[in-house]
Order: structure tokens, then C-alpha cells, then sequence
């Protein structure tokens, strides 16, 4: 006895599924549209990876629970933050990542420039990048010492030490204290200074930084802690992954390109490319209007819709392929090419709704119990692969229709030869 499967799609009447096609491109091209247009008014909400931050490696002395440390840090006033289990639960330790701020307010920093200029002169310049946070650049001026170098050095340390007692005297502001050989803590270091040129130095401040506000926090808020690694990414940093993200983006694209070129031909390409530029574009929905933190795993979760996007088109278009009639001298028109194209949908629908919706029930549920980055990323998977079926299945097909209609030239009898499709039927 023959096993019945459960088809959500009848396909014992074949439906036009392709009449109503331009309205199907031009829903994906509005939306798409509409989600470049909110990224460029209410812009990305970048995550720490893009933006720059913090990531710290602690070890707690009690065990706890990752929402009670996400409430510290929120009332530590760090919205953007990720917290995330590391090794095994006996080990209670874990990753905490959040968002790089300024180590001083607008008014503290009108204080620092005061009291050096008091102490160092009015040429004194501070250089400060609050996307930095911790740190901030000093030129001074350095008296001429001649040539002794011993006078100079002298000078420079005097003026080390200048800097260094001026700070501190401003309210709230600590210099980085570091462990010294004996185990005490101390601020040597803190001020770092290049080598003069033209009768000045620029020095480098190092004040105590967003891993000592966390640390001392979550201490209050948790419990004694053991800070096992701090490491930043700066804003520099942040800015390359960007632009390594995009770049990954327009390669994964113009290789498909490439590929679907080859394996088909070039009336086919553009239509998947389409559809698979419509697809990432579409899936910022969850960026732009959910206002989720955009890092590293969104971009994973942006390549992967292009996966499933692509392997639905592909199956679309193999069977039109496997199922287009030997094309007579003149070329086959175009109601006979729409309607294998349009037969070729319908026979695949099944196998895209069962493969779309097997992701969306794994996706739509880590999306509504998940946190974080985890949470992002699966959202972006549901919205980004929903889209992409309805891409693959209804904007894909039509933009071929449309293309061979309008620049479609059967070849002559010279021109024509044998094709890999004659091949395949046994041609030679």
C-alpha cells in the first residue's frame, strides 16, 4: 500500500500561479525599497562588534543565572550588552560584551583641559574620540633643553607627573591602575607619551575604563568576581568588520550570479540575483523596524537566507530546464515558455513550503524564547527565508518570463547546433 503524505499544496489542478506576477515584483521591489529608505532615516542599531566595545571574561564565585547579570549591566546603564555562558556550568564563568562608552562626561572633560592648562600652559591641546572611551590624546609643549639629553628626559618626566596629579584632581576621574610586581596596584603607565617633535610631545592618557566601572558593578550587584580578560574593539576595528561584511555580501551575490550564468543561461541569472538582493534587503526589516543590534551573526544569518533563497530558485529553474520542449527552428514562443515555467512552480511549491516552514518552526522559535545575538540572528533567519521563498517561487520565475520575452532571439538554423539540452535527450 502506497504511503500518503500530507501536501499542503493540491497539485492535482494546476494553478496560474504566475498570473499576477508584475504585482508580485513590485511588492518586493517597494519593500526592499522601503527598507533601504528606513535605514537611511532611522539608520542600523549596530551592534558591539560594528560599533566597538568591551568583551570581559569573569569568573563568579556563586553560581547565577545570565538574566540576573543582564539586569545588573541595565542598571549599570549599559543598554547594549551580551552575555553569554563560557566552558561548563561548574565553572561559572562567563562572557560579558557591551557597548564602549566615554570614561568621562562633556563637563569632566572641560575640567581635564582646565587643570592642564593650568598646570602645562595654555597651549595645551586634548584630543578626545568618545567612540575611544578610555583614552585620549595630549600635545604640550616641551621647553628647549639644548642638547642634553638627560635635562630633556628630566622635563619629560616632570611633565608625566604634571599630567598625572592634574587629572586626578578633577572629581570622579581615575587614572588605569595596573598590578605591580609586588601585587600592588598602580597608575604608572597610565600616562604614555611618543618621542618630542618640533618642541612638543603628544601624550597618551589612559584613564579607568569601562572594564573597571563592569567589574566593579557587577561586584556590587552579584558578588566577588575574578576578571580573567579584557579585550576591545576599537572603532577602527568596528569599521572593517563593517566593510569585510559588505564585501562578503556583493562577493556571495556576484559568484551566484556566476554560477546560475553557467549552469543555465544569462536570462536566468538576473532573475535570481534580483530575487537574492531582494531577500537580505527585505530581511533589515528586523533591524530597521525591530531596532535588534546588527553584529557578526546577523551578517551569518543575511548569508544564509541567501542559501535557502538560492537552492529554492535553483530547483525552480532545474525543472524548467528538465522540462522545456525541444525548441523548433523558429524558437518556442512565449505562452509555451510561460506556461512550462509557470507548470514548473507549481510542481516545486510543495517542496518549498515543507522546506520553509521546517526552518520557520526551529527559527520562529528560537526567535521568541531566545536573547541576545541569538535571538537576532533567528529572527533575521524567519524573516529572511520567508521572503525568500516568496522571492524564489513568484519574483524569480517572472523576471525570467520577462527578460527572454523582451530580448530573446531564437537563432538560426547555423547559429543553433547541438545544445547540452540535446545532448541530454540523445542528440548527437
Amino acid at each position: 500500500m502506497a504511503a500518503k503524505f500530507l501536501s499542503l499544496y493540491d497539485q492535482s489542478r494546476e494553478r496560474d500561479l504566475l498570473k499576477h506576477g508584475r504585482y508580485y515584483v513590485a511588492a518586493g521591489v517597494i519593500w526592499a525599497t522601503a527598507m533601504l529608505l528606513g535605514m537611511a532615516v532611522f539608520g542600523i542599531n549596530w551592534g558591539i562588534d560594528f560599533a566597538g566595545g568591551m568583551e570581559m571574561q569573569i569568573k563568579l564565585e556563586q553560581q547565577t543565572e545570565p538574566q540576573r547579570i543582564r539586569a545588573a549591566l541595565d542598571r549599570l546603564g549599559f543598554e547594549k550588552h551580551q552575555v553569554q555562558q563560557y566552558g561548563a556550568d561548574a565553572d561559572n564563568e562567563w562572557l560579558v560584551r557591551v557597548e564602549r562608552v566615554a570614561a568621562v562626561t562633556p563637563d569632566q572633560l572641560k575640567a581635564i583641559e582646565a587643570a592642564l592648562a593650568t598646570a602645562l600652559g595654555s597651549a595645551t591641546k586634548v584630543d578626545f574620540d568618545p567612540r575611544l572611551g578610555d583614552r585620549f590624546h595630549l600635545t604640550a609643549a616641551i621647553g628647549d633643553s639644548g642638547a642634553d639629553v638627560v635635562a630633556l628626559q628630566n622635563a619629560l618626566q616632570e611633565q608625566q607627573k604634571k599630567i598625572a596629579e592634574s587629572i586626578v584632581t578633577v572629581p570622579e576621574v581615575t587614572l588605569r591602575k595596573t598590578r605591580a610586581p609586588d601585587g600592588s596596584l598602580t597608575t604608572e603607565g597610565a600616562v604614555m607619551r611618543d618621542e618630542p617633535y618640533q618642541g612638543k610631545v603628544v601624550y597618551t592618557v589612559m584613564l579607568q575604563g569601562v572594564a573597571d566601572r563592569v567589574a566593579k558593578g557587577l561586584t556590587a550587584e552579584i558578588g566577588t568576581l575574578e576578571v580573567r580578560r579584557v579585550d576591545f574593539v576599537d572603532a577602527t576595528v568596528a569599521e572593517e568588520l563593517k566593510t569585510d561584511g559588505v564585501i562578503a555580501l556583493i562577493l556571495s551575490l556576484a559568484l551566484i550570479l556566476i554560477y546560475v550564468a553557467v549552469r543555465f543561461d544569462m536570462f536566468f541569472a538576473p532573475g535570481a540575483v534580483i530575487a537574492l538582493l531582494h531577500d537580505p534587503l527585505g530581511a533589515l526589516a528586523v533591524y530597521v523596524i525591530g531596532r535588534m543590534e546588527f553584529d557578526l551573526p546577523s551578517v551569518a544569518a543575511l548569508l544564509t537566507t541567501v542559501g535557502y533563497s538560492i537552492s529554492h530558485t535553483i530547483v525552480i529553474y532545474d525543472r524548467v530546464r528538465a522540462t522545456m520542449p525541444a525548441a523548433p527552428p523558429g524558437g518556442l514562443d512565449h505562452a509555451t515558455v510561460r506556461k512550462v515555467v509557470n507548470k514548473a512552480v507549481n510542481d516545486t511549491i510543495n517542496r518549498t513550503l515543507n522546506t520553509t516552514l521546517t526552518l520557520l518552526f526551529t527559527s520562529g522559535a528560537i526567535w521568541l524564547l531566545g536573547h541576545g545575538s541569538l535571538r537576532a540572528f533567528a529572527a533575521c533567519m524567519t524573516v529572511g527565508c520567508a521572503i525568500g521563498a516568496y522571492s524564489s517561487a513568484f519574483m524569480a520565475p517572472t523576471f525570467y518570463l520577462w527578460l527572454r520575452e523582451r530580448f530573446y532571439k531564437a537563432p538560426t538554423e547555423s547559429q543553433r547546433g547541438i545544445t547540452r539540452e540535446d545532448r541530454a535527450r540523445g542528440v548527437v
